[in-house]
């Protein structure tokens, strides 16, 4: 198992076209675009054809002479593009337009007429046309109509990505919500395959489960066959690779040799839409998933189980594991495709580290330096000197392709001088280094392409020694800005599963609607289900300022509550027109979105119509992660709960045993004496006897309190873990018991257990002297034993305790071995997630949980304490521990919980 795959590829777009060179072919990879031209006048729907096919790279023109035709050609026929005249018989260019848009409603349609006017080009423009242009002589006229149809094509293409990438992205959230539900990692490693077949549309696809030094296959497409998998060490190969440097592998050719570049041609699959003809791997619009400093190249250490892999990408699942696809073509993986398949095994990742209910998250690369490197938008770094003098730090790929200045080769200065027109007002650099948040400034920069405008974010970071400024600009485009937003949107979830509690989540998804997703207001409204009502737990400064102060909502009040109680999202486009039980101050638009059982996200702003498709999907997007953000709150405090109620059962248990050895331990003493000072006065054979029952009496209560008192000290909670050799612990375990005959079979030195060593010490000590005491065959107890011993029926394993070596519960010095029956192997084994300790005597004659408890013994004298103090310990260290008697005792320790 190296790779797992997909026959995907994505396609590759190019650079913005200029009058001589446009580029109109399909990125998707479905050929030539066709652009259909309508006019009466043959010669002239030819000569413009002519035109726009000699200046668009890529195309394919259809010519018309009657509308009738060319709108039966749009109901047969695929039609990227539509260029008509305006004054033809029969039917006008208006009204094909009509008649194309009720087939294809989305088709960009390009008027081109000689009869110019104001009212027809109004008319025009009313009727929806994608651009209007006059006819004329002269090449520049064809120009700008070749150009209008590239600009037409481009836009048409861009939604369409958009549309592609929201579908996407949709689908990975809905992902997350449906795997942060799993109560099983293999669960989440099997759906984390189906996502990347139905989402993704991988075809051949691999999981594999980290564990200890292995990579081992958890879930396998239904292609993909077990002949075809392994499991591979970590460090080997590409899974095991990946996995060790906790960073994505991009294979693009399997069987190339990096030290030859005539290997990397691929005359076979040069037409693929993820392959250059020329053989460079690069992709055809300049991306290159390799650029990416968290990326590498695994052709060198790619170690494919079959011969049909061509190219993979390899993706780390957190620290848990890897998630791989494979292809039988090359360089059949684009940059979207690895971006898309790291959001699906974060989100994996992130389930798997609430199942696991880790105590802290890893700690994560520092976010602005992450931003730097790998945001594909401009962005420098700058150190400030005082007196609003900086020093340039760095500058990234994305900022020298843009601004055409690097670091290498100018000064802070020269930089700032070149790129900030004349004209512009320049922010003050230490008005926004005193800023409370993050500036969000709409400036204008002079890049290599001309003047264009951008979003500036200027981040600073201070430090002991030096403030580091981060200036990150993003274009305004719709394009960019959707990007930025989904990388925000993913970084900000991450955030919010890492929140402490749920008034925190709140405030994250408050801020988030507003600076990521770019809402006028927003708030967060969290039930309570002892007032009944939904309270303003998180509402923005902006909703405050346009409702004024929000009281408690319930039953009955207003659309918020509806929305709760129905579940479902609701949409007001302008609130002056519909009746409301509770007012909305200034606001006209509403978008209410439903947190499950937690609550509901009320949105608003001034504007009637705010809400678009777009600002809803990407307000259920935002309102399902905060929803399983709020769903691991939850259960983070129960968990809390639940150690904060164990925590106050040991303080209890404690104080008692304390109390218990304070009180009793001097008036025992004093008893001792006194029954010492009696034996002097007493000769009476009856009464020494009587007398030395009440020492009897005396020694057990002793006992009792030495026990009771390991038990609270064994039941601390352990902080400070230790990685011990269990077959050393048990070797030492085993020299301070009175094994009497028996056998140890331990564990060879490789097996170690994470623990305190002197508490594993003394569980094994207890489990040892159990073991002994009560194993035999034979049963050999004297009325002077303290220990009772096992008989041929049946036999109850003692809770008797035994503490650092002391010989409580156990077979005294003047036992004679010789009587007892066969001796019994005690065996300690490791397990996969823990430990076992098993004997081969007769089992329990009891619940072998009740032997467990507290006070549980056959023994008359025995205090019940030692199998308490074992479960005590188990607990203490967060282990799982299971009793089983089926063929004698066995005691087995789960660490991993």
């Amino acid at each position: 198992m190296d790779t797992a795959s997909g026959d995907a590829a994505s396609g590759t777009g190019g650079d913005c076209p200029d009058a001589d060179a446009f580029r109109g072919s399909d990125p998707a990879g479905g050929g030539p675009r066709r652009v259909l031209f309508v006019d009466d006048e043959p010669g002239a729907a030819d000569l413009a054809a002519t035109h726009v096919e000699r200046l668009v790279e890529g195309i394919e023109t259809v010519t018309f002479t009657a509308p009738d035709d060319a709108l039966a050609a749009v109901e047969t026929e695929r039609v990227d593009c539509v260029v008509s005249d305006f004054d033809m018989p029969g039917s006008d260019g208006l009204e094909l337009l009509t008649d194309i848009r009720d087939v294809d409603p989305g088709i960009p349609f390009v008027l081109f007429t000689g009869k110019g006017s104001e009212e027809i080009a109004s008319e025009a423009i009313s009727a929806g046309v994608t651009d209007y242009l006059q006819k004329g002589a002269g090449r520049d006229r064809y120009e700008m109509l070749a150009n209008s149809v590239v600009n037409a094509l481009e836009r048409r293409r861009a939604e369409r990505d958009l549309r592609e990438v929201n579908a996407k992205v949709t689908a990975l959230h809905e992902f997350a919500t449906d795997v942060a539900a799993c109560e099983r990692v293999d669960d989440v490693f099997e759906r984390t395959v189906a996502a990347a077949e139905s989402v993704l549309e991988f075809d051949r696809c691999v999981t594999a489960r980290r564990e200890g030094d292995l990579l081992v296959p958890a879930a396998l497409s239904e292609s993909v066959t077990d002949d075809e998998v392994r499991a591979f060490e970590v460090g080997q190969g590409v899974a095991g690779t990946t996995a060790a440097e906790g960073r994505t592998m991009v294979v693009d050719n399997v069987s190339v040799d990096p030290a030859d570049p005539d290997q990397l041609e691929d005359p076979e699959n040069c037409d693929r839409p993820g392959a250059d003809p020329s053989g460079d791997p690069d992709r055809l619009d300049g991306s290159d998933p390799l650029d990416d400093p968290d990326r590498a190249d695994g052709s060198a250490v790619a170690e494919p189980v079959v011969d049909d892999v061509r190219s993979a990408i390899s993706v780390p699942i957190g620290s848990y594991g890897v998630l791989q696809a494979l292809s039988d073509g090359y360089a059949a993986f684009d940059d979207g495709d690895v971006e898309f398949a790291e959001l699906l095994a974060a989100h994996a990742a992130d389930a798997i580290e609430q199942i696991e209910t880790e105590n802290a998250l890893r700690a994560e690369r520092d976010r602005l330096t992450a931003l730097f490197d790998d945001l594909p938008l401009p962005a420098a770094r700058t150190v400030a000197l005082g007196d609003g003098e900086r020093r340039l730090d760095a500058t990234n790929e994305a900022f020298e392709r843009t601004f055409g200045y690097s670091t290498a080769d100018h000064g802070y200065r020269e930089i700032r001088e070149g790129i900030i027109p004349e004209d512009a007002d320049p922010p003050d650099p230490e008005t926004i280094l005193d800023a409370e948040e993050t500036p969000r400034l709409e400036v204008r920069r002079r890049t290599t392409d001309g003047l264009r405008d951008f979003i500036l974010h200027v981040i600073p970071v201070r430090r002991p020694v030096e403030t580091v400024v981060y200036s990150v600009y993003a274009d305004i485009g719709e394009q960019k800005r959707v990007e930025r937003t989904l990388r925000r949107l993913h970084e900000t979830t991450r955030e919010m599963f890492r929140g402490e509690d749920r008034e925190e989540i709140a405030e994250l998804a408050t801020r988030a609607a507003i600076d990521i997703l770019e809402f006028p207001s927003s708030g967060v409204r969290l039930y309570d289900p002892d007032a009944g009502k939904l309270l303003p737990t998180a509402i923005s400064e902006e909703a405050t300022a346009a409702l004024g102060e929000r009281p408690a909502f319930g039953p009955g009040d207003g659309r918020v509550w509806e929305a709760f109680e129905t579940g479902e999202l609701i949409r007001v486009d302008d609130l002056d027109d519909v009746d409301t039980s509770v007012g909305y101050g200034d606001h006209r638009s509403l978008l209410v979105v439903p947190l499950g059982d937690h609550g509901v996200m009320p949105l608003g702003s001034v504007e009637p119509g705010f809400f678009d498709d777009t600002a809803t999907q990407l307000a259920r997007v935002l309102a399902a992660n905060v929803t399983v953000a709020l769903d691991g709150a939850e259960r983070t405090a129960q968990l809390r709960d639940r150690d904060d109620a164990l925590q106050r059962e040991i303080d209890r248990l404690e104080k008692f045993a304390g109390l218990v050895s304070h009180d009793l331990r001097s008036p025992l003493n004093v008893a001792d004496g006194r029954l010492e000072l009696a034996r002097e006065f007493v000769d009476d054979p009856d009464a020494l006897d009587e007398i030395d029952r009440v020492g009897d009496a005396h020694d057990r209560m002793s006992q009792l309190i030495d026990d009771l008192l390991a038990l609270a000290r064994q039941g601390r909670t352990v902080d400070d873990l230790e990685s011990v050799d269990l077959a050393e612990a048990a070797a030492t375990a085993w020299r301070t018991v009175d094994t009497a005959g028996a056998t140890l079979d331990a564990p060879d030195g490789s097996v170690t257990v994470d623990a305190d060593p002197e508490r594993l010490r003394t569980l094994l000590e207890n489990l040892f002297a159990n073991s002994v005491e009560h194993g035999s065959t034979n049963s050999r107890a004297e009325p002077d034993d303290s220990v009772e011993h096992g008989s041929t029926d049946s036999r109850t394993k003692s809770g008797d305790s035994m503490e650092h070596g002391s010989t409580s519960g156990r077979a005294q010095p003047d036992d004679d071995p010789a009587d007892a029956g066969p001796g019994v192997t005690v065996t300690v084994a490791a397990l996969p997630d823990g430990f076992a300790v098993a004997d081969d005597g007769d089992g329990f004659d009891i619940d072998p949980e009740e032997a467990l408890e507290y006070g549980t013994s056959n023994d008359p004298r025995g205090t019940g304490f030692g199998l308490a103090i074992v479960r005590e310990i188990a607990a203490a260290h967060g282990w799982t521990l299971s009793v089983d008697d089926a063929d004698g005792a066995r005691f087995e320790f789960r660490t991993d919980g």
